[in-house]
C-alpha cells in the first residue's frame, strides 16, 4: 500500500515474534524468556523502521520508549533500565547520523505512513496487554502454589506428616461447635509411646525419629477418614473421633493399640518393638476443650501407671475395661472381678493416703512430673500450693489424735472442693497438703485459688465435739521457672509456705528468689553478727602479694572470714553488706585492724622479713568521725611502724565526698600509713581525682587481669598496659589482683606491673602458714650463693 515491501516483511516478522511470546510463556512457564523475546522484537522493529524512514524525524522514532515501559511492567527495575539505555542509545545514534548516511525510502504519502505506524503501535499494545495478563495469571498461579505449600507446612508436623498441634486443636474446636449445636458426641484419645526415652537413649535420636514416623503412619492407616490425628507434643499424639460415643471409642483405640503392638521398626539391624498407652475421654457439652484433653490425660496417666500398653477410658473401671477390650469371656467373670479388686487395692494402697483418701506423696510426685512435662510443651504455667495447718499440734494436744485425724479429713475435703476436677490434691505430710493447679493463665490465678481456699476456712470446723477454727499458711511456686526441676519446685513451695507462716496466719506467699528464700537466713546472719566477735567466729586469712621483679613476698592482704555455727563458712559478699547495714562494720573493722597489726608485729618479733599488711576500709568506717585518729591509735598501740599498714579504699567510695576523703587520707599519709585505691577501673576511674588524692598504690581489679594471657595485641592487654603506665607516671605502685595463669603473669611482667596476688602464687592462708612462707624466704635469702 505504501510501496515499501521490505518494511512490510520486517513488521510482519516482528509481529510474529511478539505474538509468539505468549505461546512461549504457556509452553515454558518462563516469564523472563517470553518477556525478552517480546522486547527484542519490539526494539528491533522500531529501531529498523526509524532508521529506514528518516532517522530521528521518522514517526516510529518516538516509539522507542515502549521497550523500557514494557520492561517496567513485565519485569523489574534492572530490566527497565537496561532497555531504557538501549533505546536512548539507539535514539542518539539516529540523531547523530547525517541525512546522507540514511537510506532513501519510497514512501511519499507520509500521512498514510503515520496512520500505519499508529496501527502498528496499537497491535504492540494489544500483544503487550495479552502478555501482561498471562504473566500476571502465571504469577498468581505460582503465588497460589506457594501459599498452598506454606499452608501445608502450617498444618502438618514436619517429622511425622500428621497434623500439628495448633491445627489439630483448631479442628477439635470446630467439632466442639458442631457437637454443641447438634448434640452429637465425640471423644478424644491421647496416645503415648511407651518407654520412648529408652529408645532414644539406646538407639539414638535418629531411631526415635524413625519410630515416630512409623507410629504415625500405622495410626493413620487404622483410623477412619473422618477422624483427625496429629502430634500433640514429643511422643504424645492426639486422636479425635467425631460422632463417637464412650462405648465405641475404646474399641477403636484398642484397634490402634493392637496395630502398634504388632509394629516392628528396624534400625541399624536391630528390631524395635513398640507399645502404646491410650487415655480416652468424651467431650461434655459446653465445656472447654482443655478440660476434655485433661481428662484424657488423666486416663492416660492411669494407663501408664497401671502397667502401660493398655487403653483406659476416663470414668470407667480400669481393670474391667481392659479385660473387656481384650476379649474377656463371660465365664471368666470371677477372674475379672478378682483382678479388678487387686488392681483397685494396689492403686488405693500405693497411691492414696489411708486417712484422707487423697493422693499420697509418691503418686503426687508422678502427677507433678507429668504436669511439668505438659507445661513445657504447652507453655502454660503450673502452680504448686503447699498448705500448712497452723498450730495443728495444739488440736492434737487439746482434743486428742482422733479429733486431729477427723480435722485432717475435713481440711482435705474442703481443699478438694475448692479446686477444679482437673486439679490434684494430695496429703504431703502430717499437717500439710499439696494442691497442683495446671493450665493457668498467669500467677494471679494461683493466688486467687489460694485465697479462695483460705476464705472457706473462715467458719469453724466441728471436731471432737467442739468447734475449731483452722488457719492455713499457703506457699505458691510456679513452673516453668529458671533452674527448676521437680525437687526444686517442691523446695520453693516449702520456702514460700514458711515465709507465709512467718508473715502471719491465713497468709499466701508466692515464691520469690529475692524475697522468700534468703529472708530468714538474712535475719539470722544480721543477728549473729552481733555475737560473732564475742564468740570468736570471725578470723583472718592472709593472701601474699609478690614482687614481680624479685618474686619475693612483699606484703599480704588481710581477708575477713566468718565460720557460722549453723551455716558454716559465710562468703564475705554476704555478711559484709549486712555489717554495713547494722553498723557492726565499725567495731569489726577496729578488731580487724588491731588483729592484723598484732600479727604483723608478731612476725617481725620472730625475726621474719618485714612485710606490709593491706586492710580494707569500708564506706561506713571512712565516714565515721575521727577515723584517721582511730587508725593511728591502734597502730601506735601495737608498736608497729605505720609504713607496714596499707589501707585499701574502693575508688567508688573515695569519690562520694572527695574533699573530706582527701583530708583523711592526707592525715594518714602524713603519719606514714600507706593508702591504696582498690578495685581500680570498675568505678569512677579518672585522672582528675587520681591527681588530687594522696595515694601510694593502685590495685588493678581482677576484671582486667582475667582477660589477659591472649597476647600483647589484644584490647585487654592494651587497657591493662595503659593503667600500669598511667600509674607509674603518677608515681604510684601497681598491684594486680586475681592472677591465676602463667600467661597472665607473663603479660603483667611484660608491662612492668610491680606486684601481684592470686591463686597462681598462693591462696588465702592462715597466719601460721604465712609465717612459714616468710621463714622459708628468709632462709633462701641467707643461703650463700654458689660460686
Amino acid at each position: 500500500m505504501l510501496g515499501f515491501g521490505t518494511a512490510a516483511a520486517e513488521i510482519l516478522a516482528c509481529c510474529l515474534f511478539m505474538l509468539a511470546a505468549p505461546m512461549l510463556l504457556r509452553a515454558s512457564g518462563s516469564i523472563w524468556a517470553a518477556r525478552e523475546l517480546f522486547l527484542c522484537a519490539l526494539f528491533f522493529n522500531f529501531s529498523w523502521l526509524s532508521f529506514h524512514l528518516g532517522g530521528i524525524s521518522a514517526p516510529t522514532a518516538s516509539w522507542l520508549i515502549t521497550a523500557p515501559l514494557v520492561a517496567m511492567f513485565l519485569g523489574d527495575l534492572a530490566s527497565a533500565l537496561f532497555w531504557l539505555a538501549l533505546s536512548c542509545g539507539a535514539a542518539g545514534v539516529l540523531y547523530s547520523l547525517p541525512a546522507a548516511a540514511l537510506p532513501a525510502h519510497p514512501v511519499s504519502d507520509m500521512a498514510l505512513l503515520y496512520l500505519v505506524c499508529h496501527l502498528g503501535l496499537f497491535v504492540v499494545v494489544l500483544v503487550f496487554a495479552l502478555l501482561f495478563e498471562l504473566s500476571k495469571t502465571q504469577g498468581f498461579v505460582k503465588l497460589e502454589q506457594a501459599l498452598g505449600t506454606i499452608n501445608e507446612l502450617a498444618i502438618r508436623d514436619e517429622l511425622t506428616g500428621s497434623h500439628n498441634r495448633r491445627y489439630l486443636m483448631r479442628l477439635i474446636e470446630h467439632e466442639k461447635e458442631r457437637s454443641d449445636r447438634s448434640g452429637r458426641p465425640f471423644c478424644l484419645c491421647l496416645l503415648d509411646i511407651d518407654f520412648f526415652k529408652r529408645i532414644n537413649d539406646t538407639w539414638g535420636h535418629s531411631a526415635g525419629d524413625t519410630v515416630l514416623r512409623a507410629f504415625a503412619g500405622v495410626v493413620q492407616a487404622h483410623v477412619r477418614a473422618s477422624d483427625s490425628f496429629g502430634r500433640y507434643g514429643g511422643e504424645e499424639f492426639l486422636l479425635m473421633l467425631p460422632e463417637t460415643g464412650p462405648a465405641e471409642a475404646p474399641v477403636l483405640a484398642e484397634r490402634v493399640r493392637v496395630a502398634i503392638e504388632n509394629l516392628r521398626c528396624v534400625e541399624g539391624g536391630s528390631e524395635i518393638a513398640l507399645t502404646v498407652s491410650i487415655g480416652v475421654a468424651q467431650y461434655q457439652m459446653g465445656e472447654a476443650i482443655g478440660l476434655a484433653v485433661g481428662r484424657a490425660d488423666e486416663a492416660l496417666y492411669l494407663a501408664k501407671s497401671s502397667g502401660r500398653n493398655r487403653v483406659i477410658c476416663h470414668g470407667q473401671d480400669e481393670a474391667t475395661g481392659m479385660l473387656a477390650l481384650r476379649g474377656g469371656a463371660p465365664d471368666a467373670l470371677d477372674e475379672r472381678e478378682d483382678l479388678g479388686a487387686s488392681v483397685g487395692r494396689m492403686l488405693d494402697g500405693v497411691g492414696c493416703d489411708q486417712l484422707t483418701g487423697l493422693l499420697n506423696r509418691r503418686l503426687l510426685r508422678d502427677r507433678l512430673r507429668h504436669a511439668m512435662d505438659r507445661a513445657d510443651r504447652n507453655a502454660r504455667p503450673v502452680a504448686l500450693l503447699l498448705l500448712n495447718i497452723n498450730k495443728f499440734k495444739e488440736v492434737n494436744d487439746a482434743l486428742g489424735y482422733e479429733a486431729g485425724d477427723a480435722l485432717l479429713v475435713q481440711v482435705g475435703a474442703i481443699i478438694r472442693a475448692c479446686l477444679r476436677d482437673c486439679d490434684t490434691v494430695a496429703r504431703w505430710s502430717g499437717d500439710e497438703f499439696v494442691a497442683l493447679l495446671e493450665d493457668l493463665a498467669d500467677e494471679g490465678d494461683a493466688r486467687q485459688v489460694a485465697e479462695k481456699v483460705l476464705d472457706r476456712f473462715g467458719l469453724p470446723l466441728a471436731t471432737g465435739g467442739r468447734d475449731c477454727f483452722v488457719t492455713l499458711s499457703v506457699g505458691v511456686a510456679l513452673y516453668p521457672a529458671e533452674d527448676c526441676d521437680l525437687d526444686a519446685l517442691l523446695k520453693r513451695a516449702d520456702i514460700a509456705m514458711r515465709s507465709a507462716r512467718a508473715w502471719g496466719e491465713n497468709s499466701v506467699r508466692m515464691y520469690s528468689s529475692a524475697a522468700c528464700a534468703p529472708h530468714n537466713e538474712r535475719l539470722t546472719l544480721k543477728n549473729g553478727l552481733r555475737d560473732a566477735l564475742a564468740r570468736g567466729q570471725l578470723y583472718i586469712e592472709y593472701q601474699p602479694q609478690v614482687d614481680l621483679a624479685t618474686r619475693r613476698i612483699e606484703g599480704v592482704e588481710a581477708l575477713l572470714r566468718w565460720q557460722h555455727p549453723v551455716y558454716g563458712r559465710i562468703d564475705p559478699g554476704r555478711f559484709i553488706p549486712l555489717a554495713e547495714e547494722t553498723g557492726m562494720i565499725v567495731p569489726i573493722g577496729d578488731w580487724v585492724l588491731r588483729t592484723v597489726c598484732a600479727q604483723n608485729r608478731a612476725w617481725r618479733d620472730a625475726g621474719l622479713p618485714g612485710v606490709k599488711t593491706a586492710v580494707n576500709l569500708s564506706a561506713r568506717q571512712l565516714r565515721h568521725p575521727g577515723i584517721a585518729a582511730r587508725v593511728l591509735e591502734i597502730v601506735d598501740a601495737t608498736g608497729l611502724p605505720a609504713g607496714c599498714i596499707d589501707l585499701e579504699i574502693t575508688e567508688g567510695i573515695l569519690i562520694e565526698d572527695l574533699e573530706a576523703n582527701r583530708r583523711i587520707m592526707g592525715e594518714l599519709r602524713a603519719a606514714g600509713v600507706l593508702v591504696s585505691i582498690d578495685d581500680f577501673g570498675t568505678g569512677y576511674s579518672s585522672l582528675n581525682y587520681l591527681s588530687e588524692l594522696p595515694v601510694d598504690i593502685l590495685k588493678m581489679d581482677g576484671l582486667f587481669v582475667r582477660r589477659l594471657g591472649q597476647g600483647p595485641r589484644t584490647r585487654s592487654y592494651a587497657i591493662a598496659e595503659a593503667i600500669v603506665a598511667m600509674a607509674h607516671r603518677l608515681d604510684l605502685k601497681v598491684i594486680s589482683e586475681s592472677v591465676e595463669t602463667p600467661e597472665q603473669l607473663a603479660d603483667l611482667a611484660a608491662m612492668r606491673c610491680d606486684e601481684a596476688q592470686g591463686y597462681l602464687f598462693h591462696r588465702p592462708l592462715p597466719p601460721e602458714q604465712v609465717g612459714a612462707l616468710l621463714a622459708r624466704q628468709a632462709q633462701q635469702l641467707a643461703a650463700p650463693v654458689p660460686a
